[in-house]
C-alpha cells in the first residue's frame, strides 16, 4: 500500500512538474527592441552596445526573467538615419510587438525615435545619444536618459578646463544635433567662467565626413591654445590621425569624447596629453557590479575589457527592469509614473532618476590620455568625476525651456 501511495504521490509531482515547464514555456517573451546605428561611424559603439545588452539579457532571464517572463531584444540598424530609426521603432511596435525600447547611438535618430516611443507610449531608454533637448524641449514621460546629456557634459569639460586656463579656444564638431548641442553647452560655459576666454573660430564637418584636413588647416590659421572637439567614434579616430602629422596636437590643447572604444581604435597614435572626457570608463570605476561585469566581458568578449557603450547599454537594460518591475506591468503609463524618483543599482552604482525630465544623476568623468598602461591601449589617468547635480539643468529650468518650446 505504501508504495503505490509513493507511486501516486511520483506521479503527481511529475505531473505538476511537466505542467510547470509547459505554463513557462506559453509564457510570452518579453521583447526589447533596440534602434542600433550599425553603419559608418556607429559601427564601433554598436558591438560594444550589442554586447552589454546581451549579458544583461542573460543574466535577467537566468534570474527568472522581468515579471516571470523571459527577455528576447531585437537589433536593427538604423544606418545613421533618423527617418529609418523611426519607421524600424515603428515596425519593431507594431509588428514585432517589441514592448521596450533602446534608443541609438545618434541624438538625431534618437529625437525621430523618441517620438515613436511617445506615440505609442513604450518606455525607452537612452544610453548613448545624449541631446539634452531628449529630456527637456522633446521631453515625454516614457523616456529615461541614464548618461550625462549634452549640456551637462559639455559644462564638466568647460569648468575641467578653465582651471587649466586655456583662454584662445577653437571647436571642431559634427553638423547635427549632438555636436552643436556639445559646443554650445562647453563654449557658453567656458565663457561665463572666464570673461577672457573667445573662440576664435568654428568648424562644422559632416557627420561621417573623412577628410577633415581643410577644418583642420583652417583651426591652425588661427593658432588656438586648446582645441574642443564634440567628434566621436571613427571620425574623432580620423580627426587624430589627420591632425597629429600636421603638426595641430603639438600647437594645441586638445579636449575631446576619450571613450575605451576611441582609445582602442586610436592606439599607440594618441599622444600623451590630451583632455578628455568619458561617460563609463570602466578602469576609473570601483564598484562590486563593475568587477563582475568586466568578468563576464572579458569571458564572453575573448578578452576584451568592456567601453562605454556596453556598461551603458548594460545600465539602461537595468532601468528599464527596475522600473517594469515596480510597476508590476509593461504598460507605459504605469512604467513611466515608475521612472519618477526611481533609484536602482548600476554598474556605476545607484542612480537616481529625476522625475521631473527622467534624467539620472549619471556622472562624467574627465582625466588626460598617457599610453602608460597595462591594458595595451591608452586609457585617460587623473580621473576626475563631476556630479550630475553639480552641472544639469534645475528642474525649474527644464519646465522653462519645455514652455519655451511650446
Amino acid at each position: 500500500m505504501r508504495q503505490l501511495y509513493r507511486a501516486i504521490l511520483l506521479l503527481a509531482l511529475t505531473s505538476l512538474f511537466s505542467l510547470s515547464l509547459a505554463a513557462q514555456d506559453d509564457v510570452k517573451p518579453l521583447k526589447i527592441g533596440f534602434v542600433a546605428d550599425q553603419s559608418g561611424v556607429g559601427y564601433l559603439f554598436s558591438v560594444s552596445q550589442i554586447a552589454g545588452l546581451e549579458i544583461a539579457v542573460e543574466e535577467i532571464n537566468a534570474a527568472g526573467g522581468i515579471l516571470g517572463r523571459p527577455v528576447e531584444f531585437i537589433v536593427r540598424d538604423s544606418q545613421l538615419k533618423a527617418d529609418v530609426g523611426a519607421t524600424i521603432a515603428r515596425q519593431m511596435i507594431l509588428e514585432d510587438g517589441v514592448e521596450l525600447l533602446l534608443g541609438p547611438t545618434s541624438s538625431s535618430v534618437a529625437l525621430a525615435v523618441s517620438a515613436v516611443a511617445k506615440e505609442y507610449k513604450i518606455p525607452i531608454a537612452f544610453h548613448t545619444s545624449n541631446s539634452y533637448a531628449l529630456t527637456t524641449t522633446q521631453g515625454h514621460p516614457y523616456l529615461v536618459q541614464v548618461i550625462p546629456n549634452t549640456y551637462m557634459e559639455g559644462r564638466s569639460a568647460a569648468r575641467y578646463m578653465t582651471e587649466l586656463g586655456y583662454t584662445q579656444w577653437a571647436g571642431i564638431g559634427p553638423d547635427y544635433a549632438y555636436g552643436r548641442d556639445h559646443f554650445a553647452a562647453f563654449s557658453t560655459e567656458t565663457v561665463a567662467l572666464n570673461e577672457s576666454a573667445a573662440f576664435v573660430t568654428e568648424q562644422w564637418p559632416a557627420l561621417g565626413e573623412r577628410d577633415l584636413s581643410p577644418f583642420i588647416s583652417a583651426i591652425q590659421a588661427v593658432a588656438p591654445e586648446a582645441v574642443y572637439t564634440s567628434l566621436w567614434g571613427d571620425q574623432l579616430v580620423t580627426f587624430v590621425q589627420q591632425a597629429a602629422p600636421l603638426g595641430l596636437l603639438e600647437d594645441s590643447a586638445l579636449i575631446g569624447l576619450l571613450d575605451t572604444d576611441f582609445l582602442k581604435a586610436i592606439g599607440s597614435e594618441l599622444p600623451d596629453g590630451v583632455y578628455g572626457f568619458s561617460r563609463a570608463p570602466f578602469y576609473a570605476i570601483d564598484t562590486p557590479q563593475m568587477e563582475a561585469f568586466i568578468e563576464k566581458h572579458l569571458e564572453k568578449m575573448d578578452g576584451e575589457y568592456p567601453s562605454d557603450w556596453g556598461i551603458l547599454t548594460y545600465d539602461a537594460v537595468y532601468a528599464l527592469k527596475a522600473a517594469v518591475e515596480l510597476a508590476g506591468t509593461t504598460d507605459g503609463d504605469a512604467v513611466a509614473a515608475a521612472f519618477d524618483d526611481l533609484t536602482y543599482t548600476s554598474l556605476r552604482g545607484e542612480l537616481t532618476i529625476r522625475a521631473c525630465d527622467h534624467m539620472a544623476n549619471a556622472p562624467d568623468y574627465l582625466g588626460v590620455s598617457t599610453q602608460d598602461t597595462e591594458y595595451g591601449y591608452p586609457i585617460m589617468t587623473d580621473v576626475v568625476k563631476v556630479a550630475a547635480e553639480d552641472v544639469w539643468f534645475s528642474c525649474e529650468e527644464v519646465e522653462a525651456l519645455r514652455a519655451d518650446a511650446q
